[in-house]
């Protein structure tokens, strides 16, 4: 059966592939944080540690200053992110940082010495800006609770432990039950739990706080695909390509492959050549192309009884060029398979990879 393995690939491999887009969705051109720190003297802090966490996306990014006390680091996106100094894991300075569309460098200078009179001489003139710095401190340390909730439960998830994932974003969710990725996640814990319906309210949930995110709507339609609701699957996935066209080729990719499964390898050709003229080196995109094609190309009786195939165009190309990209994919041998049973010499196996 040429159904099994591609099966497998949308309602496996392709669940984990679409958290991480959910993750870490492109928005923007990329931008940069640089500054230089000084210490409590007010000489340049050499191998400090600063630490770039994302609030609105579950990553962070660290980097060293150097002699003179100067950090940088690009290909950030645009959003809100949260600056940590630490010295020998101890934190020294933290606080809110805005990087904008457009804004190549974030400049972030940090002068200890400077901040430490500038509070107390304001403590000293004003106690209520003390009270709003007590609060900011308290807001900084309800931020880092909140992120600990997000890496923890993202590390639950990717490690197999589903349910405790599920714990660690509802606990987030009882401190930011607006965030549209939170839900997402929460979407991803519940259907590799088995909470099928569950994780549906989930990402419907994620598209009603943020209806442009293309990745809640792949996410939505993958798992509309595997409760067998095709018709709305379809139409998140076309979605998600209107909405994000520089990913476009995985969402008609998604799109094609979910015919091909239901038993429709016609209507899959048309998103399927899609993906491939999008992206020509999406792999399993010319595999699936080539298994679409071999479905919808005529057969006629043969000699020695039975039938023969005849490959429409394109069939042959398709999966050759699968294993021009890949020629140790998970394919290559039932592609390899498929092409000597059409009279075509594959190109042969790689040699084993010594141990």
């Amino acid at each position: 059966m040429l159904a099994g393995r591609p099966r497998r690939l949308l309602l496996g491999a392709l669940s984990a592939w679409l958290l991480v887009l959910a993750l870490a969705a492109q928005v923007g051109s990329a931008g940069a944080f640089a500054g230089t720190v000084l210490d409590e003297e007010g000489r340049p802090l050499a191998s400090a540690t600063i630490v770039i966490r994302s609030l609105d996306f579950n990553f962070e990014h660290q980097v060293q200053t150097d002699k003179n006390g100067r950090f940088y680091h690009g290909g950030l996106h645009p959003g809100r992110y949260l600056i940590t100094l630490l010295r020998e894991q101890q934190v020294l300075w933290s606080g809110p940082a805005a990087l904008r569309a457009l804004e190549s460098v974030h400049t972030v200078d940090i002068d200890l010495k400077a901040l430490r009179a500038a509070a107390e001489q304001a403590r000293r003139l004003d106690p209520e800006l003390e009270r709003q710095l007590q609060a900011d401190r308290e807001q900084r340390a309800r931020e880092e609770i909140l992120e600990n909730h997000y890496t923890l439960g993202a590390r639950h998830l990717e490690q197999g432990r589903p349910e405790e994932a599920l714990r660690e974003f509802q606990a987030a969710l009882k401190m930011e039950p607006n965030r549209h990725v939170l839900y997402a996640l929460l979407g991803s814990a519940a259907a590799a739990a088995g909470r099928r319906e569950e994780a549906l309210g989930y990402y419907r949930r994620a598209l009603e706080l943020e209806p442009g995110e293309a990745a809640h709507h792949n996410n939505l339609g993958t798992l509309l695909v595997e409760e067998g609701k095709l018709d709305e699957a379809l139409a998140q996935f076309q979605q998600a390509a209107q909405l994000e066209p520089e990913r476009a080729a995985t969402y008609y990719f998604n799109r094609g492959a979910a015919l091909l499964n239901a038993g429709h390898p016609g209507e899959a050709l048309s998103p399927l050549r899609e993906a491939v003229r999008r992206n020509p080196t999406l792999a399993v995109a010319h595999y699936f192309l080539g298994l679409a094609s071999l479905r919808t190309s005529p057969r006629r009786p043969a000699e020695a009884g039975g039938e023969r195939v005849e490959p429409r165009a394109g069939t042959v190309e398709a999966f050759q060029r699968y294993l021009e990209l890949v020629p140790d994919g998970e394919y290559a041998a039932r592609t390899r398979e498929i092409l000597t049973e059409l009279g075509v010499v594959p190109p042969a196996a790689p040699a084993p990879r010594s141990p």
